[in-house]
Parts: structure tokens; C-alpha cells; sequence
């Protein structure tokens, strides 16, 4: 199991990744709301290409951050293919087939789709900022934003806590692996998990404490994290990326509710 590092995506020299942590919360947030507004998945698919467009820009390396991409996938998978099995009670769903008792049909396949490019499109757009973001800067453009010194530091510990934990996991998998442990099949998967759930979750306790012992002794229970050397100002390349979000917004909400498009399933109602 390879271990996730978002620092390796940090050394590129985009647009992107010159753009202030502000504005690209706004952009994500965007990315966010936007899917929300459309029940087809033809609009949808057009949203995830225009959010790919800012991915290949970024110029994300893909292999240190292919743990989360693939789970990420297998989260947008699975909801699509438990939503084509669901029973939904519509009178004129087809039923395209059949395992045993359970008929997946049109209607299931296409709200199965909604499902997953909700789940996926902001989960692939987050990792965006993620991957291009120092978390430290990330921080202070929430503080920028009034947002409360607990909240900003919740989220940078997350982003500094989470490669640690798989990097953790990555360990304890190649030590099993060493001892031998047999990772055949889907029990063998299932037995390795459990032999490394106990070993993990005392080695994320220590990290845990390590880190809280490490910002009490820097003042964090005073408060007393406001000031920064390093001033951040919004230039026009960062106004220029939030007035495009907003147009983009804009254009969705027009689609949505003037024009009446996207709001239903049109390829199974029409």
C-alpha cells in the first residue's frame, strides 16, 4: 500500500498554484454547490470536465496521491451501485437486468450516477487545493476569513495528520508482509486489516498526543497564533479566478431555474 504525499504536487509553478488559498475556497466551493443545482447526468459530466480542465492545468502528479483517488472512486462507485439496485417503486423503470432477486433499472442507473458525481466531482476538486496549498497557508487564508482559530486548526491538523496515518498503514502493511501474513483473496485482505487496525490506531493515539504536547508548548491554548510575517494579499489573478467562479455560478443558476434545464432526469423521463 502506497503511502499518500500531497507535498510532492507543491513544487510546481502554475497558475494554480499561485492563486491565494482565498480564492481557491471560493473556486472549490463552487465546485461544491454547483453539482447540487442538476439532477442529469449529462450536466453533471460537464461540470466534472470543466473541474478536469483546473485539475490538468494544475499539473497534478497522479501516483503520490493514488490512495485517495482510489478511494475516493471507490466511494462515487459504490453509490452508484447500490443506488442501481435500489427499489425505487417507479411504474415505468426498465429494468436492464437482473441478479438473482435484485433488478437493477434505468431509473436506479441514472440516480445512481447523480449520486456519484456528487460525491466525486468535490472530493476530486478539494484534493486540488489540497495538492497545491501549503496547509499552513491554507490556514491563515481561513483566519483571513474570520474563520475561528479552532476550526482553521482542526482542518490544517487533518491535512497534516492524514498522510501520516497512511504512511503509518503503508508500514505496518510491509511488515506484514515481511512476517508473512497471508493477503490472498478477501479474507486474507480481511484478516490483515484486522491484525493492523490495533497497531494503527495506538501509533495514531502517540502521533496525536505528539502533536497536541507540540502547539500547547507554542501558545495554542492562549490564542496568541494572530500574527504572520508573511502578509497575504489577493492580486488580479486572484479577483480574475473569483469573478470567474462567480460567472460559472451565475451560468448554473441561469441553466437551472431560467431555462429549466437539468433539473430532471431527462434521459429516462424524456
Amino acid at each position: 500500500m502506497a503511502a499518500i504525499d500531497f507535498v510532492s504536487n507543491l513544487d510546481e509553478d502554475t497558475w494554480v498554484h499561485k492563486l491565494d488559498p482565498r480564492a481557491k475556497l471560493f473556486m472549490i466551493l463552487g465546485f461544491v454547490i454547483i453539482p447540487l443545482l442538476f439532477m442529469d447526468p449529462r450536466y453533471l459530466t460537464g461540470i466534472l470536465l470543466l473541474g478536469m480542465v483546473l485539475w490538468f492545468s494544475a499539473r497534478i502528479k497522479i501516483k503520490p496521491i493514488l490512495p485517495l483517488l482510489v478511494t475516493i472512486l471507490i466511494l462515487a462507485m459504490s453509490a452508484i451501485v447500490f443506488a442501481t439496485f435500489y427499489n425505487y417503486n417507479q411504474p415505468d423503470a426498465a429494468v436492464l437486468f437482473s441478479i438473482g432477486s435484485l433488478q437493477a433499472t434505468d431509473v436506479g442507473l441514472y440516480s445512481g450516477l447523480i449520486l456519484g458525481y456528487r460525491i466525486g466531482i468535490p472530493c476530486f476538486m478539494t484534493i486540488i487545493i489540497i495538492s497545491t496549498t501549503d496547509p499552513a497557508l491554507l490556514a491563515k487564508g481561513l483566519m483571513k476569513m474570520k474563520v475561528p482559530i479552532n476550526v482553521a486548526f482542526m482542518f490544517l491538523g487533518t491535512l497534516r495528520f492524514f498522510p501520516l496515518v497512511f504512511e503509518e498503514l503503508t508500514n505496518i502493511s510491509n511488515a506484514q508482509t515481511i512476517r508473512g501474513v497471508n493477503k490472498k483473496g478477501l479474507k486474507g485482505s480481511w484478516n490483515s486489516f484486522k491484525l493492523a487496525v490495533f497497531p494503527l490506531l495506538i501509533n495514531s493515539l502517540r502521533k496525536s498526543r505528539t502533536m497536541g504536547l507540540a502547539v500547547e508548548s507554542k501558545g495554542f491554548s492562549k490564542m496568541a497564533w494572530k500574527e504572520y510575517y508573511q502578509d497575504m494579499k489577493l492580486t488580479k489573478r486572484d479577483w480574475l479566478a473569483i469573478a470567474v467562479t462567480i460567472l460559472f455560478f451565475a451560468a448554473a443558476i441561469y441553466i437551472r431555474y431560467v431555462l429549466g434545464l437539468g433539473g430532471t432526469n431527462s434521459i429516462v423521463y424524456s
